[in-house]
């Protein structure tokens, strides 16, 4: 058992780093593949733009079943088995005769495997940190740029020097490492007390407390607020993916640019993922930079995801202005995963929910990435020019930021850190806040022990309670303060 905030801790970061970078690797590359596979299969874009739309909706199609499958094998097994699945999926495409079949085992069985290997990653960190959770959220999710920006020219190089059968096949190869990243997932014990061990299953409780920990774990959908996200994820992803599944064909086909061009550009953006992703788990762990907290920053980089795609309305569009069109993106598509979504959840419900609340987000976003390239290829096909369809994209983008004003009307940021999921000594739990910090002043008043923060941060929540020894009280909130 390993306890949190150790050095262990960053050891579960750089596992699960390294999984995001094979994860989108695979699926967030499918723009590059989709070029691929268009000249091998030759039917239509609307067709052959399933290939870049299924992997990316069947990756987080698959995130709110892993999530529940982490709840009952634990991180390490769901990741082991996803990067499993994720390979033999890769293998099998190898031997694809049909673009059918193609969809069905690099679309499907790969993006399932990919599925199932990454919310363990999420709940791996949130579980292992305390105190510096945003910021190593940022720094695990940031591997998902890198694998933005590593794949598509190992992607086209393994396609002209051992065609596109062999290019699946070493991707297979790549993709199996996941299990070996999985295997550094070791079970937590509780922070608040060494003796509590929390391994990935739940300790065994009564009947009666089973019951209520199960009522507890779905209270989120009790939150207007979330459905607001889940919408706002959606809409977001029905756009951006029209613009990471067409990117390639459009600037190759439509902008007459060269191939290593429209890679570079997706590494482009991988890049800018990466930084942005990190810095954006440093700006929200810093309580001083109120006006840039998780909801004011979502907002603002998905205005500009969305701004940036009308630059494709600019007549004789040059190198430069497209690099500056990935940079941009690449600055908003961080937003969509990294730190800032985690982090508004985890404000909305707590970290006890987290695991099926991030599921159900993930699978919203898998309906927009299901059809975004779909109606891209479609607009494509109708008109022969991508033009409509990166407004259209743009479109979505900035409405996906507008709607989420009114979560954030009722955000109000905190100066604490603590996280009332992390003081946990056995397993009580209210389905108030009300009730709950009822139950808490019943055991010996340890809300007024607290200074505030902890009373704050409790009547935010909806989730666990804890009852802990006053001295352990002050001591974390001496800590975290």
């Amino acid at each position: 058992m390993e306890k949190p905030d150790g050095s262990w801790a960053w050891v579960v970061v750089v596992a699960a780093s390294c999984i995001r970078i094979i994860v989108y690797g695979n699926s967030y590359t499918s723009g590059i593949v989709y070029y691929v596979i268009l000249d091998v299969f030759e039917k239509s874009r609307a067709e052959t733009s399933w290939i870049a739309s299924v992997i990316t909706a069947a990756t987080f199609a698959t995130c709110p079943i892993s999530g529940m499958l982490v709840n009952r094998f634990g991180m390490r097994k769901v990741a082991l088995l996803g990067g499993i699945v994720a390979s033999s999926g890769l293998m099998a495409s190898s031997f694809a005769k049909s673009l059918p079949i193609m969809t069905m085992c690099y679309g499907v069985v790969t993006g399932v495997g990919c599925g199932l290997t990454f919310i363990p990653g999420s709940v791996a960190v949130a579980r292992y940190f305390t105190k510096r959770r945003n910021i190593a959220m940022g720094v695990a999710s940031a591997g998902g740029g890198i694998g933005s920006f590593a794949f598509p020219p190992i992607i086209n190089y393994l396609n002209d020097e051992y065609a596109w059968r062999g290019m699946f096949m070493i991707l297979s190869g790549i993709s199996l490492n996941m299990c070996v990243f999985a295997l550094l997932y070791r079970p937590v014990t509780a922070p608040n007390n060494n003796d509590d061990e929390v391994s990935d299953q739940e300790q065994p409780i009564t009947e009666k407390k089973e019951s209520q920990r199960k009522k507890n774990e779905w209270a989120f959908l009790k939150l207007i607020d979330f459905y607001i996200l889940g919408l706002n994820n959606i809409l977001f992803q029905l756009g951006a993916t029209i613009i990471y599944g067409h990117l390639g064909a459009c600037v190759i086909r439509q902008l007459k640019f060269d191939k290593v061009f429209a890679s570079l550009l997706y590494s482009i953006i991988g890049i800018t993922i990466m930084i942005f992703k990190i810095c954006q788990g440093f700006v929200i762990q810093n309580p001083r930079w109120k006006m840039l907290q998780p909801y004011q920053q979502y907002m603002l980089w998905y205005t500009v995801g969305g701004l940036s795609a009308f630059i494709f309305l600019i007549k004789d569009l040059n190198h430069a202005g497209l690099v500056v069109f990935a940079l941009l993106f690449g600055a908003s598509y961080a937003s969509c995963g990294g730190s800032l979504i985690p982090a508004i959840l985890i404000e909305m419900s707590g970290v006890d929910q987290f695991t099926l609340a991030y599921g159900i987000i993930l699978f919203g976003q898998a309906i927009g990435m299901l059809f975004g390239p779909f109606i891209a290829g479609l607009l494509f096909d109708t008109l022969r020019a991508y033009d409509a369809a990166f407004v259209l994209a743009g479109v979505l983008m900035i409405l996906s930021a507008g709607i989420m004003i009114f979560p954030c009307r009722n955000y109000k940021a905190t100066d604490t850190k603590t996280d009332v999921t992390f003081v946990v000594a056995y397993d009580q739990q209210s389905d108030d806040v009300e009730t709950a910090i009822n139950d808490v002043n019943e055991e010996g008043e340890l809300i007024g022990a607290t200074n505030g923060p902890m009373k704050s941060t409790l009547t935010q929540r909806n989730g666990v309670v804890a009852e802990i020894d006053k001295a352990e009280v002050e001591n974390l909130i001496e800590s975290t303060s």
